[in-house]
């Protein structure tokens, strides 16, 4: 099934999409006839696609939807205000990695999901007596462990899996260990915002009492900015921004579709 997932998210993604369509019209220019001037439309529209989808104007089509659920009256951005205690913190991976060589966390743009877990366990919203943040993702050892150390929360209370490999897999390895000690685990869950309705989702699926916990408002935070000129132009960043957009609404119908 993951091998499956990423290929259904990569072919459908911005990326995916300008091979396979590029691809699909170069095949149909070979034919000749009719079919070389389909071929030279579908490759005309892949280019277009490619282009609004690499535009800043774009993440307010794809990007905010995902983001506006998780906003509490206005507030973003980490906020922690009203959030209820659980019996653990989960933070998922993707916001830090780690170098091999040096064994030192190297931050990336979801790098405040880290934070804003920290932020929860030193304002006593865990309440296991034992394991208090669950964290996953490749490199945590040596990157996401050491950062909530230096944010403030004890070794002890840590517990972390580098073996899960994408989001459902994250759900399933922390189901397994905190459903032995409680039959119906509360959690404080932290994701980036425009991953929260689908990990909340996986959470609940395997029997979790989600309580979000978002932070990372990448999408909002990039669409608050007043229109520029630029906006309308592609960049490397936006096409990264709206591609994450667009890989969550996929797997969102997805999931819902077929489980």
């Amino acid at each position: 099934m993951y091998c499956v997932n990423k290929i259904v998210g990569w072919s459908l993604s911005p990326l995916g999409v300008l091979f396979l369509g590029l691809g699909f019209g170069w095949v149909l220019r070979r034919c000749g006839g009719w079919l070389s001037r389909l071929g030279a439309w579908a490759i005309g529209l892949t280019l277009a696609f490619l282009w609004i989808m690499s535009c800043g104007i774009s993440t307010r089509l794809v990007g905010i939807g995902l983001e506006r659920p998780w906003e509490r009256d206005g507030e973003m951005h980490g906020s922690i205000a009203g959030l209820h205690d659980a019996d653990a913190i989960v933070v998922l991976g993707g916001g830090v990695g780690a170098h091999e060589k040096c064994h030192a966390p190297e931050l990336y743009s979801g790098a405040d999901r880290v934070w804003q877990a920290a932020r929860l366990y030193n304002a006593g919203k865990s309440r296991h007596r034992d394991l208090r943040v669950f964290c996953t993702g490749g490199g945590c050892e040596y990157a996401t462990v050491p950062f909530l150390i230096d944010l403030g929360v004890p070794r002890e209370a840590i517990w972390f899996s580098e073996d899960p490999r994408n989001t459902e897999e994250e759900a399933k390895a922390i189901g397994e260990m905190l459903r032995k000690p409680i039959s119906r685990p509360k959690v404080l869950l932290v994701t980036s915002a425009w991953h929260m309705s689908r990990a909340k989702m996986l959470f609940e699926r395997v029997g979790f009492d989600v309580i979000p916990a978002p932070a990372d408002f990448e999408m909002s935070c990039a669409a608050e900015k007043d229109i520029e000129f630029g906006d309308f132009f592609p960049s490397a960043e936006a096409l990264m921004r709206n591609s994450y957009a667009v890989k969550e609404w996929v797997a969102n119908i997805g999931y819902t579709i077929l489980h």
